[in-house]
């Protein structure tokens, strides 16, 4: 592709976003090159954060672009305190609907007791 995004180091050496996203490609990067690589990537989060922010300004504007959307997520929580869903649980599925608590978490619960 020639339109492709390449990092290019000061000593001409390049990598394509292709190869970057190989973990393995990443992993054969000597020490130097890994370290240049690094730094440019962190130079680069400022300004993709900044067109991140401003695309998501203009979509909750109104504006609209071919190849980006936003969507709305919803989320229903149950009261994790209300022992009528707690029962109604157990009556459904058994003891198998709730997660078993680590000795940490008991502990922390119900005090040195529980041991």
């Amino acid at each position: 592709m020639s339109n492709e995004i390449r990092i290019i180091d000061q000593d001409g050496v390049t990598a394509s976003v292709a190869q970057l996203r190989s973990k393995a490609f990443v992993s054969e990067l000597t020490n130097e090159d890994l370290e240049n690589v690094a730094y440019t990537a962190k130079a680069l989060k400022n300004p993709i954060k900044n067109i991140d922010d401003e695309v998501k300004k203009r979509l909750a504007n109104g504006s609209q672009f071919v190849h980006i959307s936003t969507s709305e997520v919803s989320k229903q929580t149950l009261a994790s305190d209300d022992d009528k869903v707690k029962q109604a649980f157990y009556n459904k599925y058994g003891l198998a609907a709730f997660v078993v608590k680590s000795p940490t978490q008991l502990k922390k619960e119900f005090g040195e007791k529980i041991q």
